[in-house]
């Protein structure tokens, strides 16, 4: 049985690559690199924290005070190995989002007096079974009553990217939250997740009903089941790699310098996005095989879930007109506005597979497949 206690972000380190998940969690091998987007996502949470705690009745802090506060932040906290991966943006630019999402919350929610904050960065703990052999934790940024039984787990995000509502209605970390808080307080007869993209100044919420979570139970300790039998903890290598703090000891990228990824939504000069479309190549897979549709739905619906349209071609390619998808992938050459990927976006395109929460016969279907 897990003896480990794991977490949303545990979770999530795994799916992208198992590698990075033993380097992190298991042989905790430690880095002083910091992403400037993870280093950014830090000060604004940080100045958030500030504000609910220091907040008193009829008190009204102005946005200067906000931004006062995220820069004395930034340069007590700011150091070398912080690092910038899209090298066309300069450390003044992350800087300024920033401030862009600090004044996007601050105009949305003034005077902040929405229910009653019970906790900020609240620690959370639930056993996802019976006999408290799968555990989970977590914090929530801000926990909120706002009547009798009714309760909001909040969750900043600076992301640049703003998920549509299918996406969130899926998303397993606030639901795990969820598991929890349902545990620590047992007159919570209503939980509503929510979720604040600051750089876009929209809130995304989500309920989930009884069913869904114990979807969610079931699916989770599926997961932790699959990361315990793991004995191989292959890489998987992506356009996150780039991003990743233990890329220089990562075996797929120590004899091959940083190459250039293929992305599905490039920007102009006049700041529009433009399609790129993009084949892979299945030639080193049998489509011919008893499983051919099974490989072919899983496809088909892991595209749809991107919103992205598709395409067979002769001899096992597949083709991807997406204008949002963001391929991960190794670009290997371009023609009349195709590319076309290696066989490394296999991995990639069947991780979509595994996190599109299929339905149970056809991940039965697809498995056998895969056991080939």
């Amino acid at each position: 049985m897990p003896e480990q206690i794991y977490s949303a972000s545990r979770l999530s380190t795994y799916e992208s690559c198992p590698l990075q998940y033993r380097f992190r969690y298991l042989d905790r091998i430690p880095r002083e690199e910091e992403s400037i987007e993870a280093f950014l996502g830090s000060r604004v949470h940080e100045v958030l924290h500030k504000l609910y705690r220091d907040l008193r009745p009829g008190e009204d802090p102005s946005l200067a005070d906000l931004l006062n506060d995220y820069h004395g932040q930034w340069g007590q906290h700011w150091h070398d190995q912080v690092k910038i991966v899209k090298q066309d943006y300069s450390v003044d630019y992350y800087k300024q989002f920033g401030e862009r999402c600090l004044g996007n919350y601050y105009q949305a929610h003034k005077p902040f007096n929405h229910g009653q904050v019970l906790g900020l960065e609240y620690q959370v703990a639930t056993s996802l079974d019976p006999n408290s052999c799968y555990n989970i934790q977590g914090y929530i940024d801000r926990l909120v009553r706002i009547g009798s039984g009714c309760y909001e787990i909040h969750d900043y995000k600076t992301s640049g990217r703003l998920p549509n509502q299918e996406k969130i209605d899926v998303d397993r970390q606030l639901a795990l939250y969820q598991l929890a808080i349902e545990g620590m307080w047992p007159d919570a007869k209503e939980i509503e997740l929510v979720w604040h993209y600051l750089a876009f100044g929209r809130e995304r919420r989500s309920r989930r009903t009884p069913t869904a979570l114990e979807s969610l139970k079931s699916s989770t300790i599926a997961l932790i089941d699959r990361i315990e039998a793991d004995t191989e903890f292959k890489p998987i290598k992506t356009n996150l790699c780039h991003w990743c703090a233990y890329k220089n000891v990562c075996p797929l990228w120590n004899d091959h310098p940083d190459s250039t990824h293929a992305q599905s939504t490039k920007t102009s000069g006049n700041g529009r996005s433009t399609e790129v479309h993009a084949a892979v190549d299945l030639g080193g897979i049998d489509l011919q095989s008893i499983s051919r549709d099974a490989l072919r739905e899983a496809i088909v619906m892991a595209a749809e879930h991107e919103g992205a349209e598709i395409r067979f071609a002769e001899h096992g390619q597949l083709w991807i007109c997406a204008s949002q998808l963001q391929l991960r992938a190794n670009l290997d050459s371009t023609v009349d506005g195709w590319v076309r990927l290696s066989s490394e976006s296999l991995a990639m395109l069947f991780r979509q597979v595994d996190l599109a929460r299929l339905s149970a016969p056809f991940v039965e279907k697809l498995q056998r497949y895969l056991a080939l």
